[in-house]
This record gives C-alpha cells, sequence and structure tokens, in this order.
C-alpha cells in the first residue's frame, strides 16, 4: 500500500475567503473516489489550528502501488481537480510512502 500526502497551503488570504477555498477543494477532492478505482481510502482535513508554519488543508490518498498512484495522477477527474489547486493554491507539498 502506498500513502500519499499533500498539503496545500491558499492564495487566500483573508479568513473567509481563505475557508471559501478550502471548502471548495476540500468538495472536489472528496469527490474523486467513485471516479477513480484505484483510491482505496481518501480523506482531507482543513487546518484547525492557526499556527506559524501550518499549512491550509490536507489530502491523504491510499492505493495500491507506485502504478495505482500514476493512473490516479493522470485521471481526467484528478486533472480536473488540479486546474482548481492551480486556481486556488499558493503552495503545495507531497510525500508518498509505503504503509
Amino acid at each position: 500500500m502506498l500513502r500519499h500526502i499533500v498539503l496545500f497551503r491558499m492564495k487566500a488570504t483573508g479568513d473567509a475567503e481563505r475557508a471559501a477555498s478550502v471548502a471548495r477543494l476540500s468538495g472536489a477532492l472528496t469527490a474523486l473516489p467513485p471516479h477513480i478505482d484505484q483510491i482505496r481510502a481518501l480523506s482531507v482535513g482543513a487546518n484547525v489550528l492557526q499556527r506559524p508554519g501550518n499549512w491550509d488543508l490536507a489530502l491523504t490518498v491510499e492505493v495500491d502501488d507506485a502504478a495505482a498512484l500514476e493512473v490516479y495522477r493522470v485521471h481526467p477527474e484528478h486533472q480536473k481537480v488540479l486546474a482548481l489547486v492551480d486556481e486556488l493554491a499558493a503552495e503545495r507539498c507531497a510525500v508518498d510512502f509505503t504503509v
């Protein structure tokens, strides 16, 4: 099993605008599993503590292996979400590891 973790920092600087961006991206990410068979588990969480260095949103996706992650990465539904990421997120970082 491979776990893919992504953190997002939104472009929005105001609290209300940032919350709206987080909600929009969260909804798009949460909608992916029915469309992409390779997703074994997916969870999304918004940051609840405003501390220096914290990111705004976290995504965790579990897939079987690197090949399944690649299918997820290039899937048309995921590509639509990546366009939204480009629109809303100022920064993104990721890590992939075996569980």
